[in-house]
């Protein structure tokens, strides 16, 4: 058997043991680094009816070859400024299924479970994700994505996800961006911008920040997403 098959499905196991739950709010890029490690903090403030949510992500992943990284988060959820708290834990394997430029676009696939900490609800998310670069410095990305909800403390569903992302590279520091996010929770769009700062050896910092605004009336009217990556 191919020895990315044999790792995806011991991660599989081992997220499937976990009960899982995922959230996915960002646009992935199908690329993986050999050997990368990564530190990741990522977060989303929503405004929904005049009360301030905010939800915090930290992570850390290893790049176990130039085709498989995987990640564990801590999902943190803080609804007022008394205090935080618990709110699941999250496992993903990014699949790097192209090399970079190799065909008319690169292609990537996207595994992510989870589970709540204080309920019975569990989800899990397959994705593809896909990138081609455009003429003069844009690239477009795209991730199409399926979920499975279930759980006795909710009502067991399937969804869908369209995440996307137009990209300027203005340069390697500042790259301003266009982003769509459509699920069945929310309809939203706004600029974003992000970039790279490199350090001594393989080390950088990537960081992105982006506004969002509700499309329909079930959506929030702004969302403030924003994340930092230590990659070395």
């Amino acid at each position: 058997m191919n020895k990315y098959l044999v790792r995806i499905a011991l991660f599989l196991a081992a997220v499937c043991a976990m009960q899982a739950h995922a959230e996915m709010n960002r646009v992935y890029h199908p690329y993986v680094e050999q050997n990368e490690r990564e530190l990741e903090y990522g977060f989303t403030l929503r405004d929904a009816g005049g009360e301030n949510i905010l939800l915090n992500r930290a992570g850390i992943g290893y790049a176990w070859n130039d085709k498989i990284f995987t990640e564990v988060y801590l999902l943190t959820e803080s609804i007022t400024h008394e205090g935080e708290q618990i709110r699941g834990y999250e496992a993903e394997l990014k699949w790097q299924i192209t090399e970079q430029g190799e065909y008319w676009a690169d292609w990537g696939l996207l595994l992510e479970a989870g589970t709540a900490k204080d309920i019975s609800s569990h989800e899990f998310a397959v994705g593809i994700l896909w990138e081609k670069e455009l003429a003069s410095r844009w690239v477009l990305a795209a991730n199409a994505i399926a979920e499975y909800e279930y759980g006795s403390d909710i009502e067991d569903e399937f969804e869908t996800a369209l995440r996307a992302q137009l990209r300027y590279r203005y340069s390697v520091a500042i790259e301003p961006a266009l982003e769509f996010y459509l699920d069945d929770q929310d309809w939203a769009a706004g600029p974003a911008l992000m970039g790279t700062i490199k350090l001594s050896g393989r080390k950088q910092l990537r960081w992105e920040l982006g506004l969002l605004f509700g499309l329909d009336a079930d959506t929030p009217e702004s969302n403030l997403r924003g994340g930092i990556e230590f990659e070395f």
